[in-house]
């Protein structure tokens, strides 16, 4: 099991906006692709919060291949609305994690 994770940092003046369409259009679009699921939005504590506010969105993926795949099939077309929309006020990166079973 694989977990995408997204870091974002969104400028103050646009966080409300950036995590409204997150909710209504970014993440649903994911789910309903079907190869990313079970979606976890989270809000980072941080020292600097009036520089900005930083963000967590996990998906879970059953393998890198099927990972890839959403990307090509839909992850690119999303990350060029966000940015489109967002410009250089919602910034991020991606980090791919290994679940190890306990």
């Amino acid at each position: 099991m694989i977990i995408f994770n997204t870091t974002y940092h969104a400028d103050n003046a646009r966080k409300d906006e950036f995590i409204d369409w997150l909710k209504e259009s970014y993440i649903p679009t994911v789910v309903e692709h079907g190869l990313l699921r079970e979606p976890q939005l989270t809000r980072i504590f941080a020292d600097n919060e009036d520089e900005g506010t930083s963000l967590s969105l996990q998906f879970k993926s059953p393998d890198t291949e099927s990972l890839e795949r959403w990307h090509e099939e839909c992850g690119e077309a999303l990350l060029a609305e966000m940015q489109k929309r967002f410009g250089d006020q919602v910034l991020g990166f991606s980090t791919l994690l290994e679940v190890i079973d306990l």
